[in-house]
């Protein structure tokens, strides 16, 4: 799930570039072809897009299937700080840096939590959950 997340990430900012060059539309004063390329850029980035955004709805909908599963799992650990952390880590993708300031506790505790909670998880359900 972390390497799907992160992936998440990266075709985010990739699919916003591709949008940006796709709708990148300069006027030309004479209207005629310019340069040696036959290409039609503008539609060519359309078609970048398109496949950008196709593999972008596939990750999505495997991180909603994967975050479905971990929240019915979720339940079964009993430490409040470790529920909390996974959630905002797994389930609302939260960057690792962010989480200690947001729960009050330190970097090396929020670790600490994670890696606890995420062992667990692994011991208690070791057909569902692979740690890397």
């Amino acid at each position: 799930m972390r390497e799907l997340i992160a992936y998440e990430r990266r075709l985010r900012f990739d699919r916003l570039k591709k949008l940006s060059k796709a709708t990148k539309i300069t006027t030309t004063i004479t209207g005629m072809p310019h340069g040696s390329s036959t290409a039609n850029k503008i539609e060519d980035g359309a078609i970048a897009l398109a496949e950008v955004e196709d593999v972008y709805r596939e990750v999505i909908a495997e991180l909603k299937e994967m975050r479905s599963e971990l929240e019915e799992l979720l339940h079964e650990l009993d430490n409040p700080d470790d529920i909390g952390i996974m959630r905002l880590r797994y389930m609302h993708g939260w960057r690792l840096q962010d989480i200690p300031d947001a729960v009050c506790i330190s970097e090396r505790g929020m670790y600490y939590h994670l890696a606890g909670a995420e062992r667990k998880l692994a011991k208690m359900f070791p057909d569902r959950v692979k740690l890397r």
